[in-house]
């Protein structure tokens, strides 16, 4: 048998995990999944379709360290965010390798 390793706890989503979820990278908006979307840091946005049109909400939410449940306090990263900022896996995604310091934001 083998032994259990990793993502043992549920993660907690505050927003509608089944909504077309986005973030703003350098002036464009991409689609991303629910546990990418909690850890970003920087614009973030929830689409979705009442009628034909689209409407665009702002989501200004907690940002959670990426897999787990612990949130994060005061971040300068821009992008994905890690505990100890450390990214597990080996190749990051397009939306990770946009990590620079921002500017101060208000929570």
């Amino acid at each position: 048998m083998a032994e259990k390793k990793g993502n043992l706890v549920k993660l907690h989503y505050d927003f509608d995990t089944s909504k077309c979820l986005e973030v703003g990278i350098k002036d464009k908006w991409y689609r991303v999944t629910c546990r990418d979307f909690r850890s970003f840091n920087g614009p973030r946005r929830i689409v979705t379709w009442p009628e034909k049109e689209p409407v665009c909400q702002e989501y200004d939410g907690p940002i959670y360290f990426h897999g787990t449940n612990m949130k994060v306090k005061d971040s300068e990263l821009f992008g994905l965010q890690y505990l100890n900022n450390v990214r597990p896996e080996f190749k990051p995604t397009y939306s990770e390798s946009f990590r620079f310091v921002l500017p101060s934001r208000k929570r």
